[in-house]
């Protein structure tokens, strides 16, 4: 019987340390993995909150032959402030009638807050009136596209016709 109760008593403690070292190694990961899903989720409740819409393109008639001052304007639909930072790193892209696109570097376009609180955020039910400059040689008349892409992902995107 004393024998029963060692053997016994053995085991249990060898439950007991095995346990502890399986804690021991699995809590670094489970605390790692659950960071992780804790960033991803911030993310995807910022993106859900953020929202674009363009609202219209227009260029003038008669533009000079190797640019096209194309204006648009897109109004900030969702509920948070686009930072002025955040603005700096916006990426417009052109999407012209033959298949080609083009990234419009930043010094190529320049923007302005339309109806706002005259800081230099982006605040929601803000408009931003853009003012793109673009060489059409080698683009063809015909639907175009405009996007507008946030650091976040986030985009808005339209089609207009040029007509050359």
């Amino acid at each position: 019987m004393a024998e029963e109760a060692i053997s016994t008593a053995i085991l249990t403690v060898a439950t007991i340390i095995a346990a502890l070292v399986l804690v021991n190694a699995m809590y670094p990961s489970l605390y790692s993995a659950s960071g992780s899903i804790l960033s991803m989720n911030n993310r995807a409740a910022d993106r859900i909150k953020t929202d674009l819409t363009v609202l219209a393109e227009w260029y003038p008639p008669g533009h000079p032959a190797n640019d096209i001052a194309l204006e648009a304007w897109v109004k900030n639909t969702g509920i948070t402030t686009i930072t002025e930072t955040d603005l700096g790193h916006v990426d417009l892209f052109l999407y012209t009638g033959n298949g080609m696109s083009a990234r419009i570097p930043a010094g190529d376009w320049t923007y302005e807050l339309l109806n706002g609180d005259g800081d230099a955020n982006w605040d929601p039910t803000e408009t931003m009136h853009l003012t793109i400059h673009y060489d059409p040689s080698g683009s063809s008349p015909g639907t175009w596209r405009l996007r507008i892409a946030l650091p976040d992902g986030v985009y808005a995107e339209d089609s207009f016709t040029y007509a050359g």
